[in-house]
C-alpha cells in the first residue's frame, strides 16, 4: 500500500489491542456492578457531550471511546439491574457481550457456504429442540419480536391468499382478508398488519375472558359473520404470554379452529414461549407445536444481547416462496444455482444483508447448556409466585389479574379510599419508585382499573428483592396516604 492509500486498519496493532483490552475490562466492570446499580435518565450535561459535532480528521479511537464511556455508560445500565421489572427486557451477560463481539467480527453472512451459516442453522435447531417445535420447520433469525411476528404473518398472508399475491398484490384479492387476535395482543401485530397492506380494519380484536384469554366462542362468531359478509378469514393469532398480564391463549382450541376453517395459526411467543422450558408452567404452551408459525425472542427472557429473535414455520416451502425474489437479482443467480437448494440460503426474511446473529445463541447455548436456561426461567416464575403470595398476605394490597406466568398486576389499596384516590395514590407510588430507579416497575389498566405491574425476566433478581419491593411500596404508600386523603 503506497502512502496515498488509506485503510481502517490501525498503524499500531499493539496499541489497538490495548484499547480493546481496556474496553473489555470496562464492559465487564459495568456488568459486574449491574446487580446493585440504579437507573436514571441521562444527565443534560452528558447529553450535550454526546452531541459533539463531527470533525473532519476525527478525534482518535481512544478519545472517541473515552467520551462514550464517560457520558453514556451510566445511563445504559437499565435492565441489567436486579430490580428492573418495568419492561420485558433481558439483562444480558458477560459472555453475551463476547458472543456479540465475535458475531460482529464475522461481520456478515448466514450462507451455508460459510461456517456462520452452519452455526446459524445449528442454533435454530437448538431453539426448536428446546421449544418442542417440529425440527423440520424452517427458521430465521431476525431483530426481535416485532420483525418475527411480521415475518410469520407475511408467510401466512401469502400462503392463505386466494391469488398469487406476489404478482397481484393485496390490490388483487377477490375478497378482503381478515385475521383475528385477542384484545390483549401486542401493538406490533397491528403494525405488521398495516405494513403488510391489509389495513388495521382487517385485524379483528376478540374479547377476552376474566383470565384475559381469547374467548373462543366470540372468535368463532367473528369468523362465521365475516364469511357470511363475503370476507376471507385467513389467520388466527394466539398469544403466548400477553405483555399486559402474561396470559396464554388455549392453543389446542385455536389450532382446532384453524384446521377446521382452513386458516393459518400464528403464535406470538415473543417472551412467553419460553415457559415451555420450565417445570411448573410448560402446560401453558400445550399445542404451541401445532402453530403454522411461531415468533420468539432471545433478547428478553433468554437474556441474550439485542437484537435477536426468530420466526419458525412448519411450511418451509411457503416461507421461501414469500421471500424469494420475484425477479432474481442477476448477481445472485450463480450463487443460488451453486447451492442447488434455495431453502438453504436462509433467504427467509425481508433483509438480505444479515449479521451472523446465530453466533450469539450458538455460543451461549453451548456454553451454558439447556438446563441453565430452564433453571433461570423456572427461577423467575418461582420468584413471581412468591411476590404474588407476599402481596396477598397484605391487608392493604391486592392482586388485580390472574398470575399465570411471570407478570403480576397489583396495587396498594388501603381502606377508605375511592377508586379515583386509589389510582392517584398508586401513580404517586410509581413515581416514588422511579425516583429510586427509573422504570423499576410499570403501570397498566386492568378492566378499567389502574394497576402497578411487575414483569420478571431478570436473571439477577433474588427473592429478597421482592421482599424489599413489598416493603418499599408499603412504606411509600403510608407516607403518601395523608396527602391523598387531604386532597393535596
Amino acid at each position: 500500500m503506497n502512502k496515498h492509500e488509506r485503510t481502517l486498519d490501525p498503524d499500531d496493532w499493539e496499541r489497538a489491542k490495548r484499547l480493546g483490552y481496556r474496553i473489555v475490562d470496562d464492559l465487564f466492570d459495568d456488568i459486574k456492578r449491574a446487580k446493585t446499580a440504579t437507573f436514571h435518565s441521562i444527565k443534560e450535561s452528558d447529553k450535550l457531550a454526546l452531541m459533539a459535532p463531527l470533525t473532519k480528521e476525527g478525534e482518535g479511537e481512544e478519545e472517541a471511546y473515552e467520551s462514550l464511556f464517560k457520558h453514556a455508560m451510566d445511563s445504559m445500565v437499565a435492565a441489567k439491574t436486579a430490580r428492573f421489572w418495568g419492561y420485558v427486557v433481558g439483562g444480558g451477560s458477560h459472555y453475551g457481550v463476547l458472543a456479540d463481539m465475535i458475531a460482529s467480527e464475522f461481520n456478515w453472512g448466514d450462507s451455508p457456504l460459510f461456517a456462520s451459516g452452519v452455526i446459524n442453522n445449528q442454533a435454530l435447531n437448538y431453539i426448536k429442540e428446546m421449544l418442542g417445535y417440529p425440527m423440520e420447520a424452517s427458521g430465521v433469525f431476525v431483530s426481535g419480536g416485532s420483525e418475527a411476528n411480521f415475518t410469520g404473518l407475511a408467510v401466512a398472508r401469502n400462503a392463505r391468499s386466494e391469488i398469487d399475491l406476489k404478482t397481484k398484490g393485496v390490490q388483487g384479492v377477490p375478497r378482503k382478508m381478515t385475521l383475528y387476535m385477542s384484545d390483549q395482543g401486542h401493538d406490533c401485530l397491528d403494525k405488521s398488519v398495516e405494513i403488510l397492506g391489509l389495513g388495521n380494519e382487517a385485524l379483528r380484536r376478540i374479547p377476552t375472558d376474566d383470565a384475559f384469554k381469547i374467548r373462543v366462542d366470540k372468535l368463532e362468531d367473528a369468523i362465521r359473520i365475516d364469511r357470511e359478509n363475503g370476507y376471507h378469514p385467513f389467520c388466527v393469532i394466539g398469544c403466548a404470554g400477553t405483555v399486559n398480564t402474561g396470559a396464554f391463549d388455549d392453543f389446542n382450541k385455536l389450532a382446532g379452529i384453524a384446521e377446521r376453517e382452513k386458516m393459518w395459526l400464528h403464535i406470538d411467543g415473543a417472551f412467553g414461549a419460553w415457559v415451555k422450558i420450565s417445570q411448573t408452567h410448560k402446560h401453558l404452551t400445550s399445542g404451541m407445536e401445532r402453530a403454522d408459525s411461531l415468533a420468539v425472542d432471545l433478547h428478553k427472557w433468554m437474556d441474550m444481547p439485542y437484537e435477536i429473535g426468530c420466526t419458525f414455520t412448519r411450511h418451509p416451502t411457503e416461507h421461501v416462496k414469500t421471500f424469494v425474489y420475484g425477479h432474481e437479482a442477476e448477481y445472485l443467480k450463480t450463487a443460488i444455482d451453486a447451492l442447488n437448494d434455495l431453502a438453504t440460503t436462509n433467504n427467509f426474511c425481508i433483509r438480505l444483508s444479515n449479521q451472523a446473529r446465530g453466533v450469539k445463541p450458538y455460543l451461549l447455548l453451548r456454553a451454558y447448556g439447556s438446563k441453565r436456561y430452564c433453571d433461570l426461567v423456572q427461577q423467575n416464575l418461582d420468584q413471581v409466585n412468591y411476590f404474588a403470595s407476599e402481596i396477598s398476605k397484605q391487608s392493604d394490597m391486592e392482586i388485580c389479574a390472574p398470575v399465570e406466568s411471570n407478570i403480576v398486576c397489583f396495587r396498594y389499596k388501603p381502606k377508605g379510599l375511592s377508586e379515583e384516590q386509589v389510582e392517584k395514590l398508586n401513580r404517586s407510588i410509581l413515581q416514588s419508585l422511579w425516583n429510586i430507579s427509573l422504570y423499576m416497575i410499570s403501570d397498566t389498566q386492568i378492566k378499567g382499573r389502574y394497576a402497578l405491574r411487575v414483569c420478571n425476566v431478570n436473571h439477577r433478581t433474588c427473592k429478597s428483592d421482592f421482599d424489599w419491593l413489598v416493603s418499599e411500596i408499603k412504606k411509600q404508600g403510608e407516607k403518601l396516604f395523608p396527602e391523598i386523603i387531604s386532597g393535596k
